[in-house]
């Protein structure tokens, strides 16, 4: 029996992280560009996830407007593949609602570009939404099914995939990067290369596969040489999508369930970045302070403002979480970055906040005017 190995090119997007923003934007913008180039050039190229973060279409369009109707093009014929999430976040120094809205947020702006992918993405996320699947890199060790399952059952797999349990006891079905997302990365085309590649590689994904399981414009090629070199085996540049319902198709009953937030420290290089919470504890308590104007504050008053006839700020309120959010990726809110993204967050958080405390400002104002204060004249002598 044949056995079918699935490509899926897909970036990793840190937005800022060793290099601020702008210098990422740049290579986002050289990024997306060859991908259309390819796309145009070369048809056996099928598709490049855009790492489950509809933020960077914005940061690519702001540099690049005029291809806004060939980029949804793109997306809606599937060569890009979009979505869900709005940002990719850190969970542990972000409220529920953060990240409740950031998922809206991502999914709404992936509608707004033609299609949306409907996996949970946490290749790198910190902490850990209709979804049936979720797939990331972090929370999990990978154990190998010629292993047993050790005293931390709950934090260990045999397999790359899993069915991952909430406290409530409902299931979904994960999928680990075992050997991490960029695990088929520079597939060579020369065949003596190629053969050493591919040897490491498969026998990598069999240590854990539970299954027989910038843009790299020379793909088909290289795939058209792995299929010479291994006739048994069917080679295909596929997307997550059809990866998962291919895995789904085949997946064993056996599979270990993993619970709860998958915090455990005890996965062999798994883990995940739990300790930050010393490193510019400045931007820690200015990010609580803007999640509070947002839920505690602009909201709830416009919502009374709305009841009594002021118009609902969706718009504004909308980009003001935008704003906070953009501060939440895990580089970012972690404070493990370059000072220039400090710098950068602190702006952000001012804006944010400023449009929250303007939204309250005139929520209030309108409810203030909206009270007939004739009837306290009846009892100012009394007073």
């Amino acid at each position: 029996m044949s056995k079918n190995v699935h490509i899926i090119s897909h970036s990793h997007w840190d937005r800022e992280w060793y290099l601020p923003f702008e210098q990422h934007r740049m290579r986002l913008v050289e990024l997306i560009d060859k991908c259309m180039e390819v796309f145009e050039k070369d048809d056996s190229f099928k598709s490049f996830f855009l790492d489950g973060q509809t933020i960077v279409l914005d940061d690519y369009l702001e540099i690049r407007p005029e291809n806004k109707e060939k980029l949804i093009k793109y997306i809606k014929e599937g060569k890009f593949i979009i979505g869900p999430w709005y940002i990719l976040q850190d969970e542990f120094y972000t409220s529920g609602e953060a990240n409740i809205r950031n998922l809206l947020v991502g999914m709404k702006e992936a509608e707004k570009y033609g299609a949306m992918c409907k996996m949970g993405y946490f290749p790198d996320a910190f902490g850990n939404a209709g979804m049936d699947t979720v797939t990331f890199g972090r929370g999990v060790r990978p154990v190998g099914f010629d292993n047993e399952v050790q005293e931390n059952g709950n934090y260990e797999s045999p397999y790359s995939e899993m069915m991952w349990e909430s406290p409530d006891g409902t299931k979904i079905f994960g999928i680990l990067f075992a050997n991490w997302y960029n695990n088929g990365n520079e597939v060579p085309t020369d065949k003596k290369i190629a053969k050493e590649y591919w040897d490491d590689r498969l026998k990598k994904v069999a240590t854990f596969a539970s299954t027989d399981q910038p843009v790299q414009a020379d793909l088909g090629k290289a795939i058209e040489v792995a299929s010479e070199l291994y006739p048994d085996i069917n080679f295909k540049h596929s997307n997550f999508p059809e990866y998962i319902k291919a895995i789904k198709e085949k997946v064993p009953n056996d599979l270990a369930v993993v619970k709860g937030e998958l915090t455990s420290q005890d996965t062999d290089g798994w883990s995940t970045l739990m300790n930050c919470a010393s490193s510019h504890i400045y931007l820690k308590q200015m990010n609580r302070k803007c999640e509070s104007a947002l839920e505690n504050g602009a909201e709830p008053v416009r919502v009374l403002s709305s009841v009594l006839g002021q118009n609902y700020p969706s718009d504004e309120l909308e980009y003001s979480w935008k704003k906070l959010m953009q501060n939440h990726p895990h580089d970012s809110i972690c404070c493990c970055s370059v000072d220039e993204v400090q710098d950068e967050m602190a702006t952000r958080f001012n804006k944010s906040k400023q449009v929250a405390d303007y939204l309250v400002s005139e929520g209030k104002r309108y409810i203030a005017d909206k009270i007939n204060t004739k009837e306290y004249e009846k009892y100012k002598n009394v007073l």
